[in-house]
């Protein structure tokens, strides 16, 4: 595959946003596009982890079937001001270590990041 390989992720990745809602298994993508199932996988395990396209379990004749979909991108572009990383209220918190997703304190349980982040968005309109 080697220098293909870009090549081969573009058209594996047209050819997921043309079945659209429909979606396509990896093995009639991979018989599409005329490239080996191993190698799509690859691609698309790239594509999931960039989530661009999505993996789901669906009915199909009464069978579980595993299909890939494109994801929408939205068309918003967001821009960080490096002097705005300063005022982010885990820049200063004394209990940073402490804190993560799925303990006691973490960034959903913060009363500091979330008036921050409110103050944010009322300020930006």
């Amino acid at each position: 595959m080697g220098s293909d390989f870009s090549d081969y992720e573009e058209l594996v990745k047209t050819k997921i946003r043309e079945t659209g809602e429909k979606g396509i298994s990896q093995q009639e993508l991979a018989r599409a596009v005329g490239i080996p199932v191993r190698d799509v996988a690859v691609i698309v395990k790239k594509l999931i982890e960039r989530k661009i396209v999505a993996k789901k379990a669906i009915k199909e004749n009464g069978k579980n079937v595993i299909k890939l979909f494109p994801l929408k991108s939205s068309d918003v572009a967001l821009y960080v001001e490096l002097k705005a990383v300063n005022q982010i209220p885990c820049m200063t918190c004394n209990i940073l270590s402490k804190c993560g997703d799925g303990t006691h304190i973490s960034p959903s349980t913060c009363n500091k990041l979330s008036f921050w982040i409110l103050d944010g968005v009322g300020g930006a309109s």
